[in-house]
């Protein structure tokens, strides 16, 4: 091979090289993801305060919200959510000094079994898989990897012929090399994650559409005014009056009787509604909200559902449910953490046949050069 040809050649494999951190930034990717779809239920597994039997008769939100105020002087508790009958119900708080702190309460003894300052690792995990806790700078790197990832989706179904016999005739050797071993993972692991690729990929590509037309002021409409306490309907007191959350949840199931409780918000100012989120099972990846007015307990609004919402809103409400996993409960999310962990293990092993391709290529291009070089000198 010629000085040039080699001199080309090596140039070729810079920009191979120069490649590696975007391969190894969408493993690192795929990995946070993998572990954010199940932060709740690490979280479950190491902190004991978050756990319950779930034994006996629940009680009432109002009797949840009293145990966790007492347990921390001074602190409003803003927010109740259930996570099954195996949690604990997390009552987040706003204490006096300005901070916030998350009691877990025994859904049926009322007993606060520990509290839980500042962020949870659910929280840490998602923002650092979202956008890297730099937003908008960091949506806009992770939601960008959509790009190459369709485009690895494609090219690998083109370039793998007759890829479907993986389905029923997967082949893994396991006592060959590891070039081999390793190729054979990757195929196998790409075919099988094929529709969850499509999924995730479709879902990024939404997420990175979306915003970039948010920050260009170009909106893709169907947004709805917020839905508030009418003025005349707000009482005129020296002491804010006490929202009666046992009335709130009770209009709301009377509203939904089908809906599962997922989470309670109470007003912040005087015109908020308290806010009755949960999921009916009509549609899964939907999910239901009723708006009520705090101070009579009187339904305003019921949304969701089909008929809920603009058809941006329930685009972006199915994209983010089809992303996280999050609709169908455990059994979905286990699916997810599962073919999660199969991307991951895509991701890595092309990387790694990948490097390996390329150090060897490295290597040879290297000699050619040094080779062209000592026979013209000589």
């Amino acid at each position: 091979m010629s000085a040039g040809k080699s001199r080309t050649r090596l140039w070729f494999l810079w920009h191979s090289w120069l490649a590696m951190p975007i391969w190894a930034f969408l493993f690192f990717i795929c990995v946070t993801g993998t572990i954010a779809v199940v932060s709740t239920e690490i979280t479950w597994l190491v902190d004991p305060s978050m756990r319950a039997s779930g034994e006996g008769q629940p009680l009432p939100p109002s009797a949840l919200i009293a145990a966790a105020e007492a347990a921390a002087p001074g602190g409003q508790v803003g927010s109740l959510s259930w996570g099954g009958s195996h949690m604990a119900v997390g009552a987040e708080m706003a204490l006096p000094d300005g901070t916030y702190t998350t009691a877990w309460v025994n859904p049926v003894t009322g007993a606060v079994q520990g509290l839980s300052p500042g962020n949870s690792f659910r929280q840490f995990i998602r923002a650092l898989h979202g956008w890297l806790m730099t937003f908008p700078t960091g949506w806009y790197l992770v939601t960008a990897l959509a790009i190459p990832l369709v485009g690895s989706l494609v090219t690998g179904l083109v370039v793998y012929k007759r890829f479907w016999k993986s389905f029923y005739q997967p082949r893994i050797r396991w006592t060959q090399a590891p070039r081999v071993m390793w190729g054979d993972l990757h195929r196998v692991a790409g075919t099988w994650s094929i529709w969850f690729i499509a999924v995730i990929s479709v879902t990024s590509l939404w997420f990175l559409i979306y915003i970039a037309l948010f920050h260009l002021g170009i909106g893709l409409g169907g947004g709805k005014a917020p839905v508030m306490v009418a003025r005349d309907q707000i009482p005129v007191s020296a002491v804010r009056p006490k929202t009666d959350a046992d009335a709130v949840v009770a209009a709301a199931m009377a509203a939904l009787p089908d809906m599962r409780l997922r989470y309670l918000r109470l007003p912040d100012t005087a015109y908020d509604t308290a806010s009755v989120f949960g999921s009916s099972g009509q549609v899964p990846l939907l999910p239901d909200i009723v708006r009520i007015n705090p101070y009579t307990a009187e339904v305003i609004a019921v949304e969701g559902g089909l008929e809920g919402s603009s058809g941006v809103e329930l685009t972006r409400t199915i994209m983010r449910a089809l992303h996280t996993g999050d609709f169908g409960g455990l059994p979905v999310k286990l699916i997810w953490f599962a073919f999660g962990s199969l991307m991951s293990l895509l991701v890595f092993s092309g990387m790694l046949i990948w490097t390996k391709r390329t150090a060897r290529a490295t290597v040879e291009a290297v000699r050619g050069l040094r080779t062209a070089r000592a026979s013209s000198n000589a």
